[in-house]
């Protein structure tokens, strides 16, 4: 027997939240297992569900935080659309972060001015100490 929508949903909020918990508490690479349990347990039975996008996003931070850039682009460019459709600039964001540490200035240089635009200049409070000079080198030897 499939559970039901309801209960399903329930399921994948509740590894939503467990993994949140280790992200809070530093535990990134538990918050990344749960993540990508809640995705596919999401994936099964809730299709293309907003849910699913903002899941992404979670795990994009859980994979930037352990230094697995690769995936972390994987999952910012999942929840990127539905980000901006929040207003939100957090996938934008670590897809910046992720593309400029793998050497990816154009793809980085786009993802951060849409950072920039969707979340302004507070945004740069968010961007990763080591990256912030270099960010900026970017943005700036790419001015309009």
């Amino acid at each position: 027997m499939n559970a039901l929508p309801d209960d399903l949903e329930s399921r994948v909020l509740d590894l939503a939240n467990q993994a949140i918990a280790h992200q809070t508490a530093g535990e990134h690479r538990q918050a990344a297992k749960h993540w990508g349990r809640a995705i596919a347990l999401a994936d099964s039975g809730l299709g293309s569900d907003e849910i699913r996008h903002w899941l992404s996003a979670g795990a994009a931070e859980a994979l930037y935080r352990l230094g697995d850039y690769a995936a972390c682009i994987v999952a910012a460019r999942a929840a990127q659309d539905w980000s901006r459709q929040q207003h939100a600039p957090l996938a934008a964001l670590l897809l910046g972060q992720a593309q400029l540490r793998l050497g990816g200035r154009e793809a980085a240089l786009l993802a951060l001015r849409e950072a920039r635009a969707l979340g302004g200049e507070a945004i740069w409070d968010a961007i990763d100490l080591d990256l912030r000079a270099a960010a900026a080198r970017l943005l700036r030897s790419h001015a309009a």
